[in-house]
């Protein structure tokens, strides 16, 4: 049997002990200061619950009863984790003619595998902004008509939904945007803009537009603004095979894109004794979404 081959045991325990740090660290979309931050989830499933707070008090007069007010509530987003995984078998022949090397970088090439899963899941939903629908008001990420409990509408697309080409001036505007953005109750909310995503090809173009004193477009003479921010580059080099157009704003805004980890990224090892085989399998459960859609404004797609 496998089990009894004297590598075995000495296999197992090497798979079990690959160290994943440099995977994790790899990671361009999640983690701090990126994209999304890895959270624990502690149930088979966790809801966020959107809640209109109160509007502005009104004037009373004296000995008069005060004005009332509502909380509205708003809509109920849902996080079910996915189960994703994969396994790669490892025969008693491999054992016998000494491939012991190539089934330790095999094992870490399944590691690694599971990491760059999670990141190009990330990327992808910001990539789908326009297509897929989630969120407190089940519309798409980036959208000109979000609801709002108090059956206003908002959007966070910038130009109308048209977008702009990467610029001064389109990070002035969605500045604008953030801080004029209303919040459940329809009051302004004064929101940040923190950092701008986009792919890594745009790097360059970035570094210029916010890292000089004075203005592109403007033969140099008028004082760049937006170098002031401070805004916060975060280059995706998984956003480049699909579209090199797409760049977007994230904001300091509650509750945004979530990647909540209900078993963190796992090996395990088995035997499959009548056909000789052993498999190595690589497995995670997480869950993946938005909740509000104000933390992310789209500038282009």
């Amino acid at each position: 049997m496998i089990t009894s081959n004297p590598l075995w045991k000495l296999m197992k325990k090497t798979i079990s002990g690959i160290t994943t740090e440099s995977l994790e660290k790899a990671q361009v979309c999640i983690g701090g200061g990126k994209l999304v931050k890895l959270e624990s989830m502690d149930e088979g499933y966790e809801d966020d619950l959107e809640v209109a707070g109160t509007t502005l008090l009104v004037e009373k007069e004296e000995g008069a009863a005060m004005a009332t007010d509502d909380v509205r509530l708003g809509g109920i987003k849902r996080y079910i984790p996915r189960t994703m995984a994969k396994k790669v078998p490892i025969t008693e022949e491999a054992l016998e003619d000494n491939k012991y090397k190539d089934t330790m970088s095999l094992s870490k090439r399944l590691m690694a595998s599971a990491y760059k899963t999670q990141d190009i899941d990330v990327a992808t939903l910001f990539l789908r902004c326009t297509a897929d629908t989630g969120g407190y008001d089940n519309v798409v990420l980036a959208s000109t008509s979000h609801a709002l409990p108090g059956g206003a509408a908002a959007s966070n697309y910038l130009n109308a939904g048209t977008g702009m080409t990467p610029s001064p001036q389109a990070l002035m505007l969605m500045r604008n945007m953030a801080v004029l953005m209303p919040g459940p109750n329809g009051l302004i909310d004064s929101l940040e803009l923190e950092a701008i995503t986009f792919p890594d090809v745009q790097l360059d173009m970035w570094n210029v537009i916010t890292g000089s004193d004075k203005r592109p477009g403007t033969e140099y003479n008028d004082l760049n603004v937006v170098k002031d921010y401070g805004l916060k580059k975060i280059p995706v080099k998984w956003f480049d095979a699909v579209n090199t157009d797409f760049w977007g704003g994230l904001t300091n805004a509650d509750d945004g894109v979530k990647a909540k980890q209900r078993r963190k990224i796992t090996s395990n090892t088995w035997v499959d004794n009548d056909g000789m085989v052993a498999f190595h399998g690589v497995s995670y459960r997480m869950a993946l979404g938005w909740s509000n859609w104000r933390r992310f404004i789209l500038g282009n797609i």
